[in-house]
């Protein structure tokens, strides 16, 4: 992961020659928002300084460096007189601190530079109070869309110095930046360095005068306890661990931009990283490894611009759609994580998923997509067609969803299994489904799409061949002599990858006649459904089922509105054939609610009065 980053950083500096200052300022714009900079411009024609005017300009990339925003603490104000405009009094005090804290420094210096005496004059100029007043109230009278970024400048000769042509900032935001790599505030007098001195970066794995202990990049590297440190209890020792060199600290940071900004996603809540295995490659390769990076780029574009139907994670920036495009030269490494009060936590690693097989479970996705169970669905806005994405299956294992018990770490697990090609519990995902629609059917809440999630689940792992079922599929023709049996067997068939079993179809067509006289009983006007109550809250057994079945005729006999006969034929017929003593309790029970949920699929022409 360390040299992936360095390799990253490597590239990002090869393409773009990308100076330090770049890496050390921040894009105050980078949400969209604020797309004004005000400039309080002062002009120094003739040697003296003198406000001049409030310029508005539109905010531009290629600028970054020249308004070099870094921000600050709420209380301490930006490390320069660069701000995002939130309450315009505020910020018009917040862009005075750091010349005032930059002023303090310089001022009794027996002999000043041109730009420090500018510098100076410029406080000098925002304490004449009324000056500043006229100032504040020049940006009050300006009007622009959105936000705005406040900043100075220096007219001479026509040309606008800002912020980052003063060397004075740069050269502090410079230092304060390079200074986090060996120096800990937080830390005991004893170690708030760490600074080794002539040995080995490991890294580039050269001699360097000095080297730095607390490059961290990522917080997955912490010394918060002193035992964590080679040589005893002093962090301070930090570079024996992990001993990085100034010029590497910085290219890894760089590689760190780079991956969050290009091969970082979002996955059902949880965020990951797509890390191109041949990064890891020996120096000799750099230029390889330049190419393949520099095709991601290429082929990230082209992905994203794909149907967002095709989406595996359920998020329009999905990266997975980009490894589809690569050969099986490269490999892929999978990171999910979560960044809690600036800790780096590693939630799951798949290492070496290819791109073929990236294809192979989109392949899967789309043949389970078009299943005619998932297309041309009734909603409240009209038609829809149900699509598969990880998602799905974080809507049954919840992940940090609030009220809910937290089940990130299964749904994890069945990730790492799926991008391993390892087999998944059959009885896990059972066992979740139906506690899942039982908790909604108990609080008369609708549960129908959630029963598709679960059966679109199940076929997508066993087009992946990698659910562990029990037992063979179970042959057995029952009686066909209508075209009424003849539509309920060719649909059974046409599942037979959920319905394998003559247990499982046993209760799916005995949920079917459920749901049927439920039907009935809703219709007389009151939408009452008494037999309900019969159901068990869905904690459906062998007994029940069986009580269900002389129960359901009964009362539809009784309704004299017992239209399923032939349906009722081809139960009997499958509870000759079945042992329902081999299924688990919730199978019976998820199977025979999925009977329920396809009752609408039963209405046959030809069925005695339907």
């Amino acid at each position: 992961m360390i040299h992936a980053l360095k390799t990253m950083g490597d590239y990002v500096q090869d393409k773009t020659e990308s100076s330090f200052l770049s890496q050390v300022v921040e894009n105050p714009n980078f949400n969209g928002k604020y797309n004004t900079v005000l400039v309080v411009v002062f002009n120094n024609d003739d040697d003296e300084l003198k406000y001049q005017e409030i310029q508005m300009e539109e905010f531009t990339k290629k600028k970054l460096e020249k308004y070099a925003y870094v921000s600050g603490s709420p209380r301490g104000g930006d490390l320069t007189p660069t701000s995002k405009i939130t309450k315009l009094d505020t910020t018009y005090s917040r862009i005075q601190r750091p010349l005032k804290k930059l002023v303090d420094k310089i001022k009794n210096k027996d002999e000043l530079n041109q730009e420090e005496k500018t510098i100076i004059d410029i406080f000098n100029l925002f304490q004449d109070e009324d000056l500043s007043d006229k100032i504040y109230q020049e940006l009050e009278k300006i009007s622009y869309d959105d936000n705005a970024v406040l900043t100075i400048g220096v007219e001479k000769n026509g040309q606008i110095k800002y912020v980052g042509d003063f060397n004075k900032f740069t050269d502090s935001l410079l230092d304060k930046y390079e200074k986090g790599f060996y120096f800990k505030k937080s830390y005991n007098k004893a170690e708030k360095n760490s600074v080794g001195k002539n040995n080995k970066c490991y890294i580039c794995s050269k001699e360097k005068d000095e080297t730095y202990g607390y490059v961290g990049t990522f917080a997955f590297y912490t010394l918060d306890k002193p035992g964590f440190t080679t040589g005893g209890f002093n962090r301070g020792k930090a570079w024996k661990n992990y001993p990085v060199c100034s010029e590497c600290a910085r290219t890894l940071d760089l590689g760190k931009k780079y991956l969050e900004e290009n091969l970082s996603s979002r996955f059902s809540g949880i965020n990951y990283f797509i890390i191109p295995k041949t990064v890891f490659a020996s120096e000799t390769e750099t230029e390889e490894m330049f190419e393949i990076l520099e095709e991601l780029e290429d082929k990230k574009k082209l992905s994203l611009k794909k149907d967002n139907k095709k989406s595996l994670s359920g998020s329009q920036n999905d990266l997975f759609q980009m490894m589809t495009e690569f050969k099986n030269y490269v490999n892929f490494n999978l990171m999910f994580y979560e960044e809690i009060n600036s800790a780096f936590r590693i939630l799951l690693y798949v290492e070496d998923v290819l791109p073929s097989y990236i294809q192979k479970i989109f392949a899967a996705k789309d043949e389970v997509d078009g299943d005619n169970l998932f297309t041309n669905l009734q909603g409240k806005d009209g038609p829809f067609e149900l699509s598969f994405t990880f998602k799905t299956i974080s809507d049954f294992f919840y992940v940090n969803q609030r009220g809910k018990q937290d089940f990130t770490k299964s749904f994890l697990e069945i990730t790492d299994n799926i991008f391993s090609e390892k087999s998944i519990s059959y009885d896990l995902l059972i066992n979740r489904f139906i506690a899942h629609i039982r908790e909604k059917f108990v609080n008369n809440q609708s549960y129908w799409l959630d029963n598709l999630k679960a059966l679109q689940i199940l076929k997508f792992l066993n087009k992946l061949d990698l659910l562990n079922q029990k037992g063979e599929e179970e042959k057995f023709m029952p009686t066909v002599d209508s075209e009424y049996k003849k539509n309920i067997v060719d649909f059974l068939d046409a599942h037979h990858d959920v319905l394998n079993t003559n247990s499982k179809k046993l209760v799916f067509l005995e949920g079917v006649l459920a749901q049927k006289l439920l039907n009935i009983q809703a219709s007389d006007g009151s939408g009452s459904q008494p037999f309900r109550a019969r159901l068990n809250g869905l904690k459906l057994n062998e007994k029940i089922i069986k009580r269900l079945y002389t129960e359901i005729i009964n009362k539809l006999e009784e309704y004299d509105k017992n239209y399923y006969k032939q349906l009722e034929e081809l139960i009997a017929d499958y509870i000759l054939e079945s042992d329902l003593s081999e299924v688990s309790n919730n199978e019976i029970s998820f199977y025979f609610v999925t009977g329920m949920n396809q009752a609408n699929k039963f209405n046959f022409q030809k069925s005695e009065e339907e």
